[in-house]
């Protein structure tokens, strides 16, 4: 079976144009597959469901385990929409249970450390859907309780479910169409690079790619294609 992992961001989510968006992309790659599409909590503070305004609602004295409970409400949410989404399109998709995606950790809620990847929950819904939707950034501990991967952890898990199903690509979409050498929409004469060894791609400090990703990938052989939601670009391939 031919399977791409896909992994759209915040901003790519934050509304249903950005997000129709993003269903383009997938609809490109089902012509040639199955698609595992990772998603993030849908925008950015203060959108009601993005991280930092969970982080809000909750109380400063929740329990680590119980602030991790309270996170992964945004990427459960954002799995169901854009399931939902996917198939009033007519595409067959389906959300991800955190209990079949099959990332097991340690129990550091907030920094959680990879145990194992069993990648049979994901194969079997892949078996039966064009579309899987799977949370990035939350995992379950070997005890079965949800934790978390840390800020941007949503990069982190397109690399892990990549490695748990034996490939060698993951594709990143995110609000800009390319790794950049700063922003540019701050700065135009950016430089707009096509392709970075994974050291080059640490040593910019860009906030674009989370670097335990970056790190994981490496030690992997996994090549990261990072793309533009809102672009037809090459993007920047990190390998």
């Amino acid at each position: 079976m031919n399977v791409k992992v896909m992994k759209f961001g915040g901003t790519s989510l934050s509304d249903r144009q950005a997000r129709q968006a993003a269903y383009r992309h997938v609809r490109r790659e089902l012509e040639t597959g199955r698609v595992l599409v990772v998603v993030s909590a849908m925008g950015r503070s203060p959108d009601p469901y993005a991280t930092d305004t969970l982080l809000q609602i909750g109380s400063p004295l929740l329990s680590a385990q119980e602030r991790a409970r309270l996170l992964s409400i945004g990427e459960q949410l954002s799995s169901l929409r854009v399931s939902g989404e996917l198939r009033e399109a007519g595409i067959d998709a389906y959300a991800l249970p955190l209990h079949q995606s099959g990332i097991v950790t340690d129990d550091d809620y907030d920094y959680a450390h990879v145990r194992a990847l069993r990648a049979q929950g994901v194969r079997a819904a892949l078996d039966e859907h064009a579309v899987v939707v799977a949370c990035g950034f939350i995992a379950a501990s070997v005890r079965g309780e949800v934790t978390t991967l840390g800020r941007g952890g949503s990069d982190f898990s397109a690399v892990l479910f990549a490695h748990m199903l034996g490939l060698k690509e993951a594709d990143i979409y995110t609000d800009v169409d390319a790794v950049y050498s700063m922003d540019p929409r701050v700065d135009p004469s950016a430089c707009r690079h096509e392709r970075l060894s994974y050291e080059e791609m640490l040593k910019l400090h860009s906030r674009v790619l989370h670097a335990r990703c970056v790190r994981y990938a490496q030690a992997h052989h996994i090549r990261i294609h990072l793309r533009g939601t809102f672009s037809d670009t090459a993007g920047t391939l990190i390998a």
